[in-house]
């Protein structure tokens, strides 16, 4: 009798021992019980008391299983209206207009269309309406024109640039040229930026601040000081300004360094690039041209934004792989706007010679070589073709032009032989581009061969889409470069 209590004893322990880890393991049941039978076979348990306790445990597990489950006897001969009356009250529908409200779609807010000024701040090749060319070449020119707002931006970034360099060059001024609509750069935009921000500062001065400060020995000369003076800029403007590092171009006539200045500085998403350099002339002959271009004519002024942003985005105006620079297509333009159908009885040039032009006059007044004659200020000329059709007639122009034995002249703005004499034995260049504020240097000569080849197959590419009457946006539609390409310098 005592051993029969004993062994029923025993087994209620095994069965409070098996409910309570159960109830433990309740997330997860079928592990649980499978814990507990392989425990209990290795207890020191009589074949009785190991026979109750599974039996306690299957038992516990079916009564949990049907409370979570509900009936699924009835689940298999009721209709779904009764089964649902059988399941916990939390999933219950408890009214027609509920489950109306469940099963019925969800609204989704209709997207606003986009509109054209997002999309072209976003996407290239820019969002045209195609109607035809004219129309195309206004919508294009008011999406990288200079505005207000890239403007603002560039003044900023000086007077950052100003306050920083203070301390180190108290003598040094900053000055910012914008050459596009930020918004509108993608393509090369980091290789070729929109923002220029010259250092101005005696050269007697740098010497004297960076002489001091540099440890050497041997006398520095200008390009030295002014490649030492920019790197120390770029260094502050790293180190307190949040500016990166992009890349440098110190082999060229005027060194300078390309930072990339956080986008914190204007209303922008991305990270604005700008050039640094100092005593830097081409910005500002550049801009002075291109602010009188647009008073004898607007037009010069759209086309050498329009080429100059079609040589951006087909990759050929990077100097530093040996393209021609912004600058420098911007003297093509204004060659092609003084000799265009100079053949022709009674036709006007668009553009003047630039000695009649007023900033040259200024800014060569110390400088003109011997026997230049500065004309007085013309009269714009009122013309009928549109600019669209002077973007037309560079593309032509330029396609057949005679690059080695005509020179690009923008000074007496007529068509000849290079005057510029090479000696003997040396590289003859691609190309005879004169420089209007140096006569006798050829800015052609560091246009490599095969980025020179490159510029004709564009310009035969273009010549074509116009000849063609082809949507605009295939001509300013992006280069991509070829796997493994040594020109891919895009950013």
């Amino acid at each position: 009798m005592q051993s029969r209590v004993h062994v029923a004893v025993s087994s209620i322990q095994a069965f409070l021992r098996a409910h309570a880890t159960l109830h433990m393991m309740a997330s997860n049941r079928g592990v649980g019980l499978l814990i507990v039978i392989t425990a209990l076979m290795f207890l020191p348990l009589e074949f009785t008391q190991l026979a109750f306790a599974v039996a306690g445990a299957c038992a516990y597990t079916f009564v949990q299983h049907v409370q979570e489950h509900g009936s699924w006897w009835l689940a298999k001969d009721m209709g779904p209206q009764k089964v649902l009356q059988h399941k916990p009250a939390k999933k219950q529908v408890r009214s027609l207009a509920a489950r109306q409200a469940l099963s019925a779609p969800k609204q989704i807010p209709a997207a606003k269309p986009a509109t054209t000024e997002a999309l072209a701040s976003s996407i290239w090749p820019p969002v045209l309406s195609g109607q035809c060319w004219e129309s195309d070449v206004s919508e294009l020119l008011g999406q990288i024109s200079p505005n207000a707002e890239s403007e603002d931006t560039v003044s900023r970034l000086v007077d950052v640039v100003r306050e920083t360099i203070l301390p180190i060059f108290p003598d040094l001024d900053a000055c910012g040229f914008v050459h596009g609509n930020l918004r509108s750069g993608r393509a090369f935009r980091v290789a070729v930026p929109d923002v220029e921000i010259v250092l101005s500062v005696s050269p007697e001065k740098l010497r004297q601040k960076l002489q001091s400060r540099i440890a050497t020995e041997r006398k520095m000369d200008t390009r030295q000081l002014e490649k030492a003076a920019i790197r120390m800029v770029a260094e502050a403007l790293v180190a307190s300004c949040g500016f990166k590092f992009r890349r440098s171009a110190f082999r060229g006539e005027e060194p300078k360094l390309t930072l990339l200045a956080p986008a914190s500085f204007g209303p922008f998403a991305d990270a604005i690039p700008l050039d640094i350099s100092v005593n830097a002339e081409t910005p500002l002959y550049n801009a002075a041209l291109l602010a009188e271009c647009g008073q004898l004519d607007p037009r010069a002024k759209q086309l050498i934004l329009l080429v100059r942003r079609w040589a951006k985005d087909r990759g050929i105006c990077h100097a530093a792989k040996g393209y021609l620079s912004p600058y420098h297509w911007s003297l093509l333009v204004i060659f092609f706007l003084q000799v265009r159908r100079m053949s022709e009885e009674g036709s006007i040039p668009v553009l003047p010679p630039l000695q009649q032009f007023r900033a040259f006059c200024d800014l060569t007044s110390s400088q003109g070589p011997p026997g230049l004659q500065r004309g007085p200020r013309p009269s714009p000329k009122s013309s009928t073709e549109p600019t669209s059709q002077l973007l037309k007639e560079f593309m032509l122009f330029y396609r057949s032009f005679d690059w080695r034995n005509e020179m690009i002249n923008i000074i007496e703005g007529e068509r000849g032989p290079p005057t510029i004499l090479e000696a003997p034995g040396s590289f003859v260049p691609p190309l005879y581009l004169q420089d209007p504020f140096r006569p006798l240097c050829n800015l052609g000569d560091r246009c490599s061969d095969s980025s020179f080849q490159r510029i004709r197959d564009e310009l035969h590419r273009a010549a074509g889409l116009c000849a063609a009457n082809s949507e605009l946006k295939h001509l300013f539609e992006p280069w991509a470069p070829c796997n493994g390409s040594a020109h891919d310098d895009r950013d």
